[in-house]
């Protein structure tokens, strides 16, 4: 006769499946957050959805990593937009913000989740970085350099970085198709 802790799942077994699966998730966030440069903020948007964390998987975390890069390339576009259209923006620094926009927008479409399972989602992401930086240089060669401005690119840059770093340990753990 089999034992009965074989039999129903004990408490115990519980708690240790449980430890195990937290285990797995502390050392998944530090790969990823080893590879950003900042490790309060990489912590912060992995943490940011505990769902995520639940399923103690990598694919779970770049999923959503990737999801918090969308929406903030959003917000950022959002920002953009009430910039360039309000009323006490500068004129000559509307058509920058426009750009700005158009760069956002653009990057975001490479923004997907696609590319996780094709590996494609690094050389996707470096396209949205790139069109990030494209506004960056476009700010700085029209001599704009609004402090809400820069700040608002930084937060997209800090939650995009965690997003890539997951997509690239993600896409390094993946097996190499034949």
């Amino acid at each position: 006769m089999r034992p009965v802790s074989l039999l129903f799942k004990t408490p115990q077994a519980s708690n240790e499946t449980e430890a195990m699966s937290r285990a797995k998730s502390l050392k998944i966030m530090a790969q990823i957050c080893k590879q950003t440069e900042n490790i309060e903020v990489c912590l912060q948007v992995l943490l940011s959805r505990p769902q995520a964390l639940f399923r103690y998987d990598l694919m779970a975390m770049a999923e959503n990593a990737i999801q918090l890069s969308r929406k903030e390339s959003n917000d950022t576009v959002n920002f953009f937009n009430n910039l360039a259209n309000s009323k006490d923006t500068n004129p000559a620094f509307k058509l920058v913000l426009k750009n700005c926009i158009s760069n956002f927008k653009e990057g975001f479409m490479f923004l997907n989740l696609d590319g996780l399972e094709g590996r494609t989602a690094t050389f996707d992401m470096h396209n949205a970085y790139d069109k990030a930086f494209a506004c960056e240089t476009d700010l700085s060669a029209n001599k704009i350099a609004i402090d809400l401005v820069l700040a608002r690119i930084k937060k997209w840059k800090d939650v995009f970085s965690v997003a890539m770093a997951a997509a690239g340990v993600l896409e390094d753990s993946l097996p190499i198709p034949e």
